[in-house]
């Protein structure tokens, strides 16, 4: 009973994460009939199989593949039925900002005659121009706003002058200067004894700056500061050494300044490094998930992560297990009163781990890997049906001497959007043959992008 429910939470489980998916990548593909065109372009970079195609702004396709056809990208992509795409219509690649993440926009002409299915659309390479011509809109909008304002401030309609105003405030100014000297007249009227102290004060307060900044007292501040100077001039002197050493080439900063070697080394240093960083810009990465059940070995379940550092170059990491494990043959050896008592049993282990480590390589929609397949060495060939989102995969591994190695052949179809299902048959030369049925999800970049958006 309890391994009941452990099966339904986690088939719950699995339609919940198939359903977020779905909702997530919906508006990438969905619900509808579609109709394939394709384009050719000169720079396909920023964009990737399911980059959506826009219409009027409004999602209404993707694109299903991408391929080199000679210098140029070959596009192939999808638009909705009830789009009626004419003959003169027009594709641009555009992009949500300066750093946003690239689509392409359909421009609907006005021709009657429609396109048939994979016919090709032109494209428009530079799809900069309109955003230059609303950005000079702008400014001169705002220049005319500003010249309005700069008018408004001058002279105003129906309002007093600014600068007559201006005018006004300086003789209002002026008669308060008046009243303010009449005051101090009347104020310095009768306090000539105090005024006169006040000058003393002013006067042994000159006479002690005088004290200061003669150079010639030894605890003057004039004295402190002429050292100060003195110190400073010393540090130019060290500093003028210091320049004219590293213009000889004299020490390490010296030598990169003066021997052209070391500055080209510099200049290789950087160019590897922003090397590696443009390959790791450039890695793809594709991530499946697959459960299902085995003839023979029970709950089969299997996580796999391919990474593209180029188109035609792969790397297949990968993690397996089954609920019931392969038979080991086992010797117990005992000793009893003398007599020794060999035994053969074969053991099996449950629950067990397979690891996957191969390294591939595409040519065409061939796919030849070999490596490490279920924890032995092995080798292995995909093909690719892009068409229908399908594929055919054939794997020889775990040889053994009295039995040959374990030939297994995989199908694996697209069903809709993330969700795949695969069918393989195992051990086919062998007398302990079985078969798989699973289902399971796989997700590209754009996929992963969308779902962690999702939830940050």
């Amino acid at each position: 009973m309890n391994e009941f429910k452990v099966g339904l939470l986690a088939i719950a489980t699995m339609i919940a994460v198939v359903v977020m998916s779905l909702k997530v990548t919906s508006n990438q593909s969905g619900f509808g009939q579609y109709v394939t065109y394709r384009t050719i372009v000169k720079d396909a970079s920023g964009i990737f199989p399911k980059t959506p195609i826009k219409v009027a702004g409004i999602n209404a396709g993707r694109i299903v593949t991408i391929e080199l056809q000679g210098n140029t990208a070959l596009i192939t992509f999808e638009i909705l039925k009830q789009i009626q795409v004419t003959k003169n219509s027009k594709l641009r690649i555009k992009s949500v900002g300066f750093l946003g993440d690239k689509y392409i926009e359909i421009f609907i002409g006005d021709s009657r005659e429609m396109l048939r299915k994979y016919d090709f659309i032109d494209s428009e390479e530079a799809a900069g121009l309109e955003n230059l011509i609303k950005d000079t809109s702008e400014v001169l909008a705002d220049v005319k706003l500003i010249v309005r304002s700069m008018k408004d401030s001058i002279a105003p309609e129906g309002e007093v002058s600014p600068l007559k105003k201006i005018l006004t405030d300086v003789s209002e100014l002026v008669a308060n200067t008046k009243e303010v000297t009449a005051s101090l007249k009347r104020v310095t009227t009768g306090n000539e004894e105090k005024i006169n102290a006040l000058m003393d004060n002013l006067q042994a307060f000159s006479e002690d700056l005088a004290y200061q900044v003669d150079k010639n007292n030894g605890d003057s501040a004039m004295s402190d500061i002429k050292q100060v100077l003195a110190n400073t001039k010393k540090l130019t002197g060290d500093m003028e050494s210091i320049v004219a050493d590293l213009k000889q080439g004299k020490g390490t900063l010296g030598k990169m300044l003066v021997e052209d070697e070391i500055a080209d080394q510099v200049k290789e240093t950087l160019s590897s490094v922003q090397k590696i960083v443009g390959k790791a810009d450039a890695l793809r990465t594709e991530l499946s998930i697959f459960s299902g059940v085995n003839s023979k070995a029970g709950g089969d379940t299997e996580a796999s992560l391919r990474i593209y550092p180029s188109p035609e170059r792969f790397y297949h990491l990968g993690i397996a297990s089954s609920e019931i494990g392969p038979d080991y043959d086992k010797t117990i050896v005992t000793t009893t009163n003398g007599v020794t008592v060999t035994e053969n049993r074969k053991e099996n282990v449950n629950n067990t781990l397979r690891f996957n480590a191969q390294i591939g390589r595409r040519i065409n929609d061939f796919d030849f890997r070999g490596g490490l397949i279920e924890s032995t060495g092995g080798l292995g060939a995909d093909y690719r049906f892009q068409a229908i989102g399908s594929k055919v995969s054939f794997d020889a591994f775990d040889y053994k001497k009295n039995v040959g190695p374990n030939l297994r052949l995989a199908i694996e179809t697209q069903i809709w959007n993330v969700f795949f299902g695969r069918a393989s048959f195992n051990d086919a030369v062998r007398k302990n043959r079985s078969g798989t049925i699973a289902g399971g999800l796989r997700f590209n970049d754009e996929d992963l992008k969308g779902l962690l958006g999702f939830f940050w």
